[in-house]
């Protein structure tokens, strides 16, 4: 069995681009001419690109990819050791700056980690109540067992 999980897209304003980018390539084809094309395809990597995570349960191997549609390019890695699965709550800090104006934001994330005997992978991110299903789902499968690390 196939476990996949999207785990990132590009930031917002990239979409948001893909999304200008596309009304002016539609209009540079109907209006004036052809490079209006390469404005779509620009647009359509912008809005479809995502990244994510393929656990294959049979064979224990793990796959994290780069895609677009359903092109997905990534390596497998063997995880037939594994040893358990663990959830870290950890401080993330985003600094936004524009001219002279600054803001720092700090939120809790919280990171699934693959335990393996000589190091841990780390898979995903994201609220407490999405970690935990997913690390349920995944430890279910996997038949292992996941713990949950506060700092």
């Amino acid at each position: 069995m196939k476990l996949e999980f999207k785990t990132d897209r590009l930031p917002f304003n990239f979409i948001a681009l893909g999304y200008m980018l596309s009304v002016i390539g539609i209009w540079r084809i109907i209006a004036a001419d052809w490079i209006g094309v390469l404005f779509l395809l620009i647009s359509f990597f912008l809005i479809f690109f995502k990244s994510g995570i393929t656990i294959d349960t049979d064979k224990k191997l793990l796959r994290k990819y780069n895609g677009i549609f359903f092109i997905k390019k990534g390596e497998w890695e063997n995880i037939n050791q594994l040893t358990g699965l663990q959830i870290v709550k950890s401080k993330e800090t985003q600094t936004m700056s524009v001219l002279s104006i600054s803001r720092t934001e700090t939120n809790d994330t919280f990171k699934l980690y693959l335990n393996m005997p000589d190091r841990n992978i780390s898979i995903m991110k994201g609220s407490k109540n999405d970690m935990l299903n997913k690390a349920n789902k995944i430890a279910s499968s996997l038949h292992a067992k996941y713990s949950l690390t506060t700092e």
